[in-house]
């Protein structure tokens, strides 16, 4: 089979797929499901214990195959705290003190990880409380600072009416256990049943009513269908269908194989987007609380396909000297500001100078490594955002980006793939991506490294696999698998369209 055949066939896999749904459970959401109970005491969902002690790493932790620590520590004491709660069998307290291990060797390591995972200064001061309280041996002193961390993200939210109004905090509401009114709380699950898409918010609500399944069934059987879709446990967030398909659609925009089945294929998408879309913006689901990043990419995508709309309301997340995600945030996003800067076009004409000086401003002063790179506090990877500002800086500020570009051509190893951790073909598709972009549009680079990425892509079907890395943050590290086989088929249509080989 060709290149181009190969490609097409993979991106009609990607249009046909579920795009409102992840396909991968998380340890730590599943592990909130698996403390629920039956009005008799009995474990409503046994088999997801049987899935999480299979799933202890070698090294007593649980959590994604990237060593990330925050995710990994978070996703350990998670498990823990249900293993602590199931008595006193041998193979849980084995498991449960090889994970105690873990944690006590791995607490220092947090300051490793450049961004914590969502709400993480919120949930794990509260998940040490409840550890303390069932007398497990960790290290709590070192760990005691995330209070003052968690007293810092309280001091932006709005704390009068916190479980009131829908607000970021909701995501993380496992976070409150016994300092809010769960039947306040509850009066503001969305119409799916979930707490703004969160399962594991979800479930620790669901988990303070002994009659959850009678009280909130619309809740019971959101928590039923999220589970089945993987197969497993619950993911990080469901659904997620306008995340998903925007992303898809940003990245196989530049895809160059056959337009008109392309287009056909990705009209019900398009349709989508624009059956959801809001004068005031949009979240990752109809469901979820609407941000930034996945109103700029809708507006993009949908500017791109032709669509006429309107970005007025991308000015109402700018800050002084940014753009924000999402209201009372701690951390800002590179990659948000990035999308938004893509999006231009879409803002009125009498704001778009002022925008585009104040985001140039912002990620220029936030590169790293001698002025290099980017991290991004919605990925793992310095890639991910590197890539990202190469691209979307190109149209505006060229000269600001040959070091960048000599960068990432120094950092490919030896086989032709890019990773921060390990090799990935996420991170390969987006730097090479990269590359192509400032290769065709402001200066020529070598053509061998480009090559030698593109092959290593080709390897073992890369393109049709599922069972990539986790490298996107959440409360949890996860990968959407249909958007990282999307910046697959874009970067090796790119390389194909811009050097018209076979990749032999």
């Amino acid at each position: 089979m060709d290149l181009p055949t190969y490609l097409d066939s993979a991106m009609n896999k990607v249009l046909s797929a579920d795009l409102s749904h992840l396909s991968r459970a998380s340890d730590y959401d599943t592990s909130w499901a698996a403390r629920l109970i039956n009005e008799d005491r009995s474990l409503a969902y046994p088999h997801l214990i049987h899935w999480l002690t299979k799933r202890q790493n070698p090294d007593g932790s649980w959590g994604g195959r990237i060593p990330y620590a925050h995710d990994r520590l978070l996703s350990t004491l998670a498990v823990v705290l249900l293993l602590g709660r199931l008595g006193h069998r041998q193979r849980y307290h084995e498991q449960r003190s090889a994970a105690e291990r873990y944690i006590s060797r791995q607490a220092g390591d947090l300051q490793q990880d450049i961004e914590p995972t969502a709400g993480f200064e919120l949930i794990l001061p509260a998940l040490l409380e409840e550890a303390h309280g069932l007398g497990l041996n960790l290290p709590y002193a070192e760990l005691h600072g995330y209070r003052e961390a968690r007293a810092e993200k309280l001091s932006i939210l709005p704390t009068q009416r916190l479980f009131e109004t829908r607000t970021t905090a909701l995501f993380s509401l496992e976070a409150f256990g016994g300092s809010i009114d769960v039947e306040v709380a509850a009066s503001l699950l969305s119409d799916n049943g979930s707490m703004v898409d969160s399962p594991s918010a979800t479930a620790w609500l669901l988990g303070q009513f002994s009659n959850w399944r009678a009280r909130f069934p619309q809740s019971a059987v959101y928590l039923k269908e999220s589970m089945s879709r993987t197969g497993r446990g619950l993911p990080v967030v469901a659904p997620c269908g306008i995340f998903l398909r925007a992303w898809v659609l940003y990245y196989l925009y530049g895809y160059s194989g056959s337009s008109s089945d392309r287009e056909a294929k990705s009209r019900p998408h398009y349709d989508y987007l624009c059956k959801h879309w809001r004068p005031h913006g949009v979240g990752s689901s109809p469901f979820a609380l609407r941000d930034s990043d996945d109103t700029s990419m809708v507006l993009l995508v949908l500017h791109r396909a032709g669509y006429e709309v309107d970005g007025s309301c991308l000015l109402t997340y700018e800050r002084d000297d940014h753009f924000a995600v999402f209201d009372h945030e701690l951390h800002t996003s590179i990659s948000a500001n990035l999308h938004i800067l893509e999006a231009l076009e879409t803002l009125p004409d009498k704001d778009r100078a002022r925008v585009r000086d104040k985001i140039l401003s912002y990620v220029l002063d936030a590169q790293e490594q001698d002025g290099y790179c980017w991290r991004d506090k919605w990925h793992a990877s310095v890639y991910f955002a590197t890539s990202h500002a190469l691209m979307a800086l190109l149209p505006h500020a060229p000269d600001e980006l040959s070091g960048t570009a000599s960068w990432l051509l120094a950092t490919q190893r030896a086989d032709g793939s890019w990773g921060e951790y390990v090799p990935t073909a996420e991170e390969t598709a987006l730097t090479l991506l990269a590359l192509l972009h400032y290769h065709r549009a402001c200066r020529s680079l070598p053509r061998e490294p480009l090559r030698r990425a593109a092959q290593y892509l080709l390897l073992n079907e890369l393109p049709f696999k599922d069972d990539y890395p986790e490298l996107w943050i959440a409360k949890a590290l996860y990968v959407p698998t249909c958007v990282v086989r999307s910046i697959i088929l874009a970067s090796l249509s790119i390389y194909q369209d811009t050097f018209g080989d076979l990749i032999s």
